[in-house]
């Protein structure tokens, strides 16, 4: 199937028919008195989350942690299993490991308990209902495990934490939103504890933009979103988890895990980047010395087009795909920036392999500290730029971080780390002399370098640049 494009060229979510009324069972409108501390009391916030549900095709709930939205929507999916035979519905994290845990052992388990004639899977894990219906539970961390969920078409699909998960996973498990059942509007579900503002869930759901184009949607009427906070479960949540958990966070995981704030995240790596930083546009009076590319492997791939102007650093494009080849991958870069001159240098993971050969680059130096105190001083000292295009990048800025002991998180970091291969490999290279081949360079006692990996990797890509007259064509 074909992803859906909008009248800009980019990949947008397919609009649905409208939503047909009914879709869930009416729950209390007020917490009760529960005698059984297994049943679930829903509070007046979450009657109205639920009821946002009939009312959308795209439906984000966000806020703070502990505060019942996950469950909401598997009890949304249970209901929809039951109510309309047949049908498949799909339960996503980004990590398999996690979606185990977290979405089937400790949320579907517990509620499908007691339920007569419910066929567990665990090793799926999928959950097959008396009338056919099936609730699959999955990750978007494997290649083979992706070509299989994705071998289905589904009725629902829920993204959980999609802090977690690219936009380019979330469009591409979209176009699976399509079994036709009679009497069923297949429906989108995304929960998470609020990232940044630049994240593309806020651009889609609060602004209401493409995250993309930055263009308006075309159909905002069809998402919709609310916050869900952990005042809202109270009910639910062991006495006094508010006050003596939540209350007791910094400042910053407050905003966000108690107050559900979409806010910078708290161990912020890149600390000196702000909002000055980015641009609309590269001015007409600006032209650069030379360019490099930077690229990130994985289901995730990323490269970010870095522009040199003296001391100056300049993001200025990115390329994001999601499960596709090195070689394809690589057919696109030259497609978009092929056209360049000087030509860019390519620097990719060092740990990348032979998928190194099929993008034309070299091992990026992957000094991980190094690269990222260099980055910080260059935001610092107002040497770096950012157009507003790279909303990749953007997206991921504000939530890359290290936890409470120092390591960085390893997630959702794709085009940060492209930029880094992009930007730091090149300059611990040596200083540029010219805007002649990156191969000649001098260090810091003015003694020439020649890099003679980097020179056979820069006569091969000329050798194939001068065999062909055009960029290849990506089908």
């Amino acid at each position: 199937m074909k992803k859906p494009i909008s009248a800009t060229g980019s990949p947008v979510i397919p609009p649905l028919p409208p939503p047909e009324p009914d879709l869930i069972v009416e729950a209390p409108e007020l917490p009760v008195e529960n005698p059984n501390d297994k049943q679930i009391i829903l509070t007046q916030r979450q009657v109205e989350a639920l009821d946002l549900l009939k009312r959308y095709n795209y439906t984000l709930l966000h806020g703070g942690t502990r505060s019942g939205k996950t469950l909401l929507f598997v009890l949304a999916l249970i209901h929809r299993a039951e109510r309309y035979p047949g049908s498949r519905h799909l339960m996503a994290r980004l990590y398999l490991s996690h979606a185990r845990t977290s979405l089937w052992l400790e949320t579907l388990l517990p509620l499908l308990k007691g339920m007569t004639g419910v066929q567990l899977n665990h090793g799926e894990p999928m959950a097959r209902f008396p009338n056919g219906s099936e609730i699959w539970v999955g990750g978007f961390d494997d290649k083979e495990r992706i070509e299989k969920l994705l071998g289905h078409e589904y009725g629902t699909i829920l993204f959980n934490e999609v802090s977690q998960i690219s936009y380019d996973a979330v469009v591409l498990g979209l176009t699976r939103l399509a079994q036709h059942i009679p009497g069923m509007t297949p429906r989108a579900f995304f929960d998470c504890n609020p990232p940044s503002p630049l994240h593309w869930a806020h651009k889609l759901f609060i602004e209401k933009v493409d995250p993309k184009s930055g263009k308006p949607l075309e159909r905002p009427d069809l998402y919709g979103e609310m916050s869900v906070n952990p005042i809202h479960n109270a009910a639910n949540l062991p006495p006094n988890y508010i006050r003596d958990v939540l209350d007791q966070l910094s400042e910053k995981d407050r905003d966000r895990l108690r107050d559900g704030k979409w806010v910078r995240a708290e161990g912020m790596i890149l600390n000196k980047f702000d909002s000055s930083c980015i641009l609309d546009s590269v001015p007409a009076d600006v032209s650069f010395d030379c360019y490099t590319v930077g690229v990130d492997f994985g289901l995730n791939m990323a490269g970010i087009l870095v522009g040199w102007r003296g001391e100056e650093v300049w993001l200025l494009d990115e390329l994001r795909t999601y499960n596709t080849t090195s070689s394809v991958f690589g057919a696109q870069a030259r497609l978009k920036w092929g056209h360049l001159r000087p030509h860019p240098f390519t620097y990719g993971d060092p740990a990348g392999g032979e998928r190194l050969r099929e993008v034309n680059a070299v091992p990026g130096n992957n000094s991980v500290e190094a690269g990222l105190d260099w980055m910080n001083a260059k935001m610092e000292t107002g040497n770096w730029r950012v157009l507003r295009k790279c909303r990749g990048w953007l997206s991921e800025v504000y939530d890359y971080r290290k936890d409470g002991v120092g390591a960085v998180v390893k997630e959702n970091d794709h085009s940060i780390d492209a930029s880094r291969y992009g930007s730091w490999s090149h300059r611990s290279r040596g200083v540029i002399l010219s805007t002649g081949s990156p191969a000649h360079r001098t260090n810091r006692h003015g003694d020439r370098i020649i890099d003679r990996e980097a020179d056979r990797a820069r006569r091969r890509m000329e050798r194939e640049l001068s065999a062909e007259e055009q960029p290849e064509v990506v089908a």
